[in-house]
């Protein structure tokens, strides 16, 4: 290699900045998980070869490398194949990138593109009931502020389909009256910031009219906070969602045979869509998916479920970029 190239810790940042957050405008959500990524296969080349931070360049992401990082995580942290599969994605997009601008680096990238995915069982996507829901909202204590979030946090994320990260970053001035007289609408800043306008039923406007005046929430605040009057986040959400299952079991017992995460809520919404008769390219529009093939998705899990009820029935780059990269790559990382 020439020693003018790029180093590792040069090419790292300049994908994060200048390719992912930049030109991508990937999701807060996207960069998190791929800065994890490579926190990790930084500790995995210390654990195993004692190559610090400092000392990491392009040919650690060599064919042999990334087999022993894939035996890492599943054997050293107990990574299943779908997070080994994710880990894998984030690597590649790199060295994709890494080839792009740096043609130099193609023989190693093109044997660190040469790891297949791991194949791994799709899991079952778990769906909501109108009547399981409706066991979660009488579960909310509406007499006190958690309660009462709680019960506007079920009703947005099961009329609208949000992501979390897309509900968690609602404001008050992103409620807009809709062209219809008395409807109300969210607009919602999916992936890449690309913004959707989503109606909501009568009654989730309602009670957010209702929820927004009794916390007298204005107009740049946020609409969803924790206790203490910080941002609710994605863990806090999915603590609060695991108890509400908890206790709405009791009335509702198909619950607990049921994994129910803050993504079912939009698994549900695109089935609940689907059903009542509405096109799978309208679901893609209201879902924020990018790709048709995502949505696709939500079609054969309807017929799966249609299968086995009837087996259970007895029938069958800006030029103008600038930046000067850091040298401490962990310390970068932790600024993502």
């Amino acid at each position: 290699m020439k020693a003018d190239l790029p180093t590792f810790q040069t090419l790292l940042q300049k994908y994060f900045l200048q390719r992912l957050i930049q030109q991508r405008k990937v999701s807060g959500q996207t960069v998190n998980s791929y800065r994890d990524t490579f926190r990790i296969y930084i500790t995995f080349l210390f654990d195993k070869y004692r190559i610090n931070a400092v000392s990491v360049n392009l040919e650690h992401f060599d064919l042999e490398y990334i087999q022993e990082f894939c035996k890492y995580l599943e054997v050293k942290r107990g990574n299943k194949s779908a997070t080994i599969n994710n880990r894998l994605a984030a690597i590649r997009s790199f060295m994709e990138y890494v080839a792009e601008i740096e043609p130099e680096y193609s023989g190693i990238v093109k044997r660190s593109l040469m790891i297949p995915m791991q194949k791994h069982e799709i899991p079952i996507m778990e769906f909501i009931s109108k009547d399981e829901f409706q066991a979660m909202v009488d579960t909310c204590d509406t007499s006190t502020s958690l309660g009462s979030r709680d019960k506007l946090m079920l009703l947005i994320l099961y009329n609208s389909g949000t992501r979390v990260s897309e509900m968690l970053s609602l404001k008050c001035s992103d409620i807009k009256d809709a062209d219809l007289p008395g409807r109300t609408c969210i607009k919602i800043y999916g992936k890449g910031r690309k913004e959707r306008i989503i109606p909501l039923w009568k009654n989730t406007a309602e009670y957010l009219a209702k929820y927004i005046s009794a916390n007298d929430i204005k107009k740049n605040d946020a609409i969803f906070n924790n206790k203490n009057g910080d941002n609710f986040t994605r863990s806090g959400v999915r603590f609060r969602i695991n108890k509400i299952v908890k206790e709405a079991s009791e009335t509702a017992p198909a619950l607990r045979e049921k994994n129910i995460t803050p993504h079912s809520f939009r698994h549900s919404v695109a089935m609940n869509l689907l059903r009542s008769g509405v096109d799978i390219s309208t679901i893609a529009i209201w879902l924020g998916h990018t790709s048709i093939e995502t949505t696709h998705k939500y079609m054969v899990a309807d017929i799966e479920l249609k299968r086995k009820a009837m087996e259970q029935a007895g029938t069958a780059g800006d030029s103008s970029f600038r930046y000067k990269p850091s040298n401490d790559i962990l310390a970068f990382l932790n600024t993502l």
